[in-house]
C-alpha cells in the first residue's frame, strides 16, 4: 500500500492546485466619469451658480456598475465598478463642466457656504443613469433652476441616450460620459439664456 500513497498525494494536490485556479476572480476594473477638456473662458458677465442637491436613485449608489434588463431587472457588474462614489463623481463632473461652459470662474456644490452667495442654483434628480442591454447608455434627469430667493425659474425633464462605440464597459462608461456631457450643454445653455450671459 505505502508503494501508491506517494502517486496518490500527487494527484490529490493537482487536484487542488487546479480547482484553485479555476475559483481565481478577475481582477476589477474601476472607471470614472470625466469633465470635458479644458477650454478657454466663456465670454460675458461672471455668473456665480450653486450646483445641487444632485440626486441619485438608491440602486445606482453602489460600486458596480448597473445595468437595467428588461423592464424590472437589474444587473451588477461584480468586477466593474466605479472608482468613487458615482453621486460625487456626476456631481464634481457636471459642476466642473458648468464652470467651463459658463462665464464662471467656479461653481459652488451644495451645500454651499452663505458667504458664497449665488445668483443661480441648478437642481438636478437622475431618473435613470444606467447601462442598458447591448452596453448603450442612458440618462434621464429632471431639473430646475432658481434664483437667488430660492423662487423657481425654470423645471424641466430631460432624456440622452448614447450608443456604446465598443463591447465592454469601458465602452458603455464612455457612453455615458457624453450623455453627462450633453446634459452638461443644455444646463449651461438654460443658465446663459435665464440669466442673459453671452453664449459661448
Amino acid at each position: 500500500m505505502k508503494s501508491w500513497l506517494p502517486g496518490r498525494r500527487a494527484l490529490l494536490m493537482t487536484g487542488m492546485a487546479l480547482l484553485v485556479a479555476g475559483c481565481s476572480s478577475p481582477p476589477t476594473r474601476y472607471y470614472v466619469l470625466a469633465p470635458m477638456p479644458e477650454s478657454a473662458s466663456a465670454a460675458g458677465r461672471e455668473i456665480a451658480v450653486g450646483l445641487g442637491p444632485v440626486e441619485l436613485p438608491d440602486y445606482l449608489d453602489r460600486p458596480q456598475i448597473v445595468t437595467r434588463e428588461g423592464q424590472n431587472e437589474l444587473n451588477l457588474a461584480e468586477f466593474d465598478q466605479w472608482g468613487e462614489p458615482l453621486h460625487d463623481n456626476v456631481a464634481q463632473v457636471l459642476a466642473e463642466n458648468l464652470a467651463a461652459l459658463l462665464p464662471s470662474r467656479k461653481v459652488a456644490v451644495y451645500p454651499w457656504k452663505r458667504s458664497n452667495p449665488v445668483e443661480v442654483q441648478v437642481s438636478v434628480k437622475v431618473i435613470h443613469f444606467e447601462r442598458r442591454e447591448g452596453g448603450d447608455a442612458l440618462l434621464s434627469v429632471r431639473w430646475t433652476l432658481a434664483d437667488a430667493s430660492g423662487q423657481e425659474r425654470l423645471s424641466r425633464e430631460s432624456r440622452y441616450s448614447e450608443r456604446a462605440s465598443g463591447d465592454g464597459y469601458g465602452a458603455t462608461v464612455a457612453a455615458m460620459n457624453r450623455a453627462l456631457l450633453r446634459f452638461s450643454r443644455d444646463l449651461a445653455g438654460a443658465v446663459r439664456e435665464n440669466q442673459g450671459a453671452a453664449p459661448h
